[in-house]
């Protein structure tokens, strides 16, 4: 079984992504950066059912190193989502939808 190299990073992170964007209640990322077991927990947990998902599908183990640069940039890709959501939604863009619904 060969070691996955890094031109795999952009599918582990993707799958990782959607693998946390699956966890409800919803990541909260400003919280788990502070130090909390829960991101150990989740990467862990994540880690090892994307290991056991790469050696079923593909048949390579992921080297730990693509393992950790995926899940933190998944991390920060939620957390950047979550921001924009938040900005777009209460911006002056948004008013005109705000007040179409209220009618």
């Amino acid at each position: 079984m060969g070691t996955q190299k890094s031109e795999t990073l952009p599918d582990v992170t993707y799958w990782l992504l959607l693998e946390i964007m699956k966890v409800n209640p919803m990541v909260d990322i400003n919280v788990m950066y502070k130090g909390s077991l829960e991101l150990d927990f989740l990467y862990q947990v994540l880690a090892a059912k994307a290991d056991m998902h790469w050696r079923k599908m593909y048949g390579v183990q992921l080297d730990s190193t693509i393992m950790n640069n995926a899940f933190f940039r998944a991390m920060t890709m939620v957390h950047n989502r979550n921001i924009e959501f938040e900005r777009s939604r209460n911006s002056s863009e948004t008013e005109w939808v705000k007040t179409l619904l209220k009618c």
